[in-house]
């Protein structure tokens, strides 16, 4: 009958997840929907640090490759989104509607989504043709972006005040 009672660890653990667990599912709007997004979030983490594995394997002496302040801010970037689903969340509990909540989280899980597929190629593991032909794409313009974005930064600073 001892081995039934908890000990003050897994009691204060047990309270410590039921809390978690309770406004995960209050500020969230827990439903299979953001069980999936979570799902995906995982999946995308643990897929990107095997494709850093899997790069630094192969360019040894590059300084890419897995390192835990890129990690972190991967981390960041997923608690951002959940903290826009819960937004999302609360906006659609005042309007009475569950419209915004299911749009945002959809977009999240197709974003994820396709992490985990670029993810994946990065690690070696076999994606179709078309497919891979679409992700070099999406890459070249998100570069394409980034540098016209940088470059506008740059162009209205002359040094003059």
């Amino acid at each position: 009958m001892r081995g039934l009672i908890p000990t003050e660890t897994q009691m204060v653990c047990g309270a410590a997840f039921s809390a978690v667990g309770s406004a995960g599912a209050n500020f969230l709007g827990w439903n299979q929907l953001v069980e999936a997004l979570m799902a995906a979030m995982v999946i995308d983490y643990i897929t990107g640090v095997l494709a850093a594995y899997k790069y630094k394997r192969k360019h040894p002496k590059s300084k890419a490759g897995p390192n835990s302040r890129r990690g972190a801010l991967g981390i960041v970037r997923k608690v951002s989104i959940l903290c826009i689903v819960a937004f999302a969340h609360f906006l659609d509990h005042a309007m009475g509607t569950a419209t915004i909540h299911t749009v945002i989280v959809w977009f999240y899980i197709g974003n994820e989504g396709l992490s985990i597929i670029e993810n994946a190629a990065k690690a070696g593991a076999p994606i179709p043709r078309r497919l891979r032909d679409t992700l070099e794409q999406l890459a070249y313009e998100k570069e394409e972006r980034a540098q016209k974005a940088a470059g506008m930064k740059g162009a209205g600073n002359d040094g003059k005040g």
